[in-house]
């Protein structure tokens, strides 16, 4: 199955226009937002179910793809079949997906991630985990009984950053032609960027742009890895809805040329940690206005194109977004996990066919789930969420 093509709704026509970012063009501008779908390999390869996944998003008509949190490293990891990419056989198990993407004119970008703080020690050798000050997510420990973390040396970061460096490189081997950071959800490098988790007092911490030191070496040295044809996006936190005591989009602004300069070509900024997800797990009129206004306002402060994970769930919707100037591209998620036809169905007219999320976020507790073996849907037929584990999931 393939996308129609032109004519369709001209309410559509935002949607399906190219976007080209440093010599790589995505056919439309409706992208598979990164997912936690923790549904690789045990040692993090590439799996099976994850190329049917993304091989459905592919069919559904997609103009890009951002596979989830690869780590960089064997020291961080938050669940035991989250992707991978630090050895050969990772790389290699990569590397067919990236090809058929690239035949089906789909851009696909590899997320690289270290957990930090929100990662959990029994998944890791060294059973401690990094954080910008030892300051600890507290929302974790009720799974991690082990739960341990210690404040970065000088020696950590850079270790850090040549692990960032040396995935990048992998990726770009296996044929990336887009890596993502993530730099959002409290995740190691955005801990860096919150004054509630980053409270150093050396060159990484005390003003916005000391706080963002860190990412910004981290996009330096992976820009380096990818030389000059491959797009590097990053996923932005600008707001941990910590209030004034964390992270606003005001603290990210003074960072904004310095990362351009290191080689970011393209954004997608995000809302929320780990300890305030449950603000962002609900769709609301008020979060949605919220987000859309600080996006908007965070767009207005570089050239980059913009888009944001949550909450779009609808063509009509990422076009309404795009001609009010609050995006430039459309990122999916949750709603392209509920119907992986989305994109298809609504060109060829067919809106009432589509699967709608119902914004319940009980796909991502599936995975912590442990009598559930993979992330489900409440909607959708081809991983339809037995009902026993829906009642589980909401008690």
């Amino acid at each position: 199955m393939s996308a129609p093509q032109a004519p369709y709704d001209a309410r559509y026509a935002r949607a399906m226009q190219p976007m080209t970012v440093r010599g790589v063009t995505f056919k439309n501008r409706v992208v598979l937002a990164s997912m936690g779908l923790d549904m690789a390999e045990e040692d993090g390869r590439m799996s099976t179910a994850l190329v049917d996944f993304y091989r459905g998003i592919m069919d559904g008509g997609a103009g890009g793809i951002i596979l989830s949190n690869a780590a960089v490293s064997p020291d961080t990891a938050l669940l035991p079949r989250a992707l991978k990419l630090f050895n050969d056989a990772q790389e290699q198990a990569l590397a067919p997906l990236l090809r058929e993407g690239a035949a089906r004119d789909v851009v696909i970008g590899v997320q690289l991630q270290h957990y930090g703080g929100q990662g959990m020690t029994m998944c890791t050798p060294t059973n401690v985990l990094l954080t910008p000050s030892g300051i600890a997510n507290t929302s974790l420990k009720t799974l991690d009984p082990d739960f341990q973390f210690r404040e970065m040396t000088r020696a950590d970061i850079q270790t850090v950053i040549g692990q960032f460096s040396a995935a990048a490189r992998r990726a770009r081997q296996a044929g990336a032609r887009f890596v993502q950071l993530q730099g959002a959800n409290g995740y190691l490098l955005s801990s860096f960027l919150s004054k509630a988790t980053n409270q150093r007092t050396d060159g990484y911490g005390g003003t916005p742009l000391k706080r963002a030191r860190f990412v910004i070496e981290v996009v330096d040295a992976v820009r380096a890895a990818l030389g000059d044809d491959v797009v590097l996006g990053l996923r932005l936190q600008i707001n941990d809805l910590l209030g004034a005591d964390g992270m606003l989009p005001e603290d990210i602004y003074p960072a904004l040329p310095a990362l351009e300069a290191a080689g970011v070509d393209i954004f997608e900024v995000s809302f929320c940690v780990a300890d305030t997800f449950g603000a962002m797990s609900t769709n609301t009129p008020e979060v949605r206005a919220m987000v859309a206004e600080q996006v908007k306002a965070f767009r207005a402060q570089t050239d980059l194109p913009v888009g944001y994970a949550g909450f779009i769930g609808s063509l009509a919707e990422g076009c309404r977004l795009i001609e009010e100037g609050i995006i430039d591209y459309i990122p999916m998620a949750r709603a392209l996990l509920a119907d992986n036809d989305l994109i298809r169905k609504e060109l060829s007219g067919r809106e009432a066919d589509v699967h709608r999320c119902r914004w319940d976020g009980l796909c991502f507790k599936d995975k912590y789930n442990p009598d559930l073996d993979r992330v489900y849907c409440c909607v959708n037929p081809k991983y339809l969420r037995p009902a026993r584990a829906d009642v589980a999931a909401l008690s």
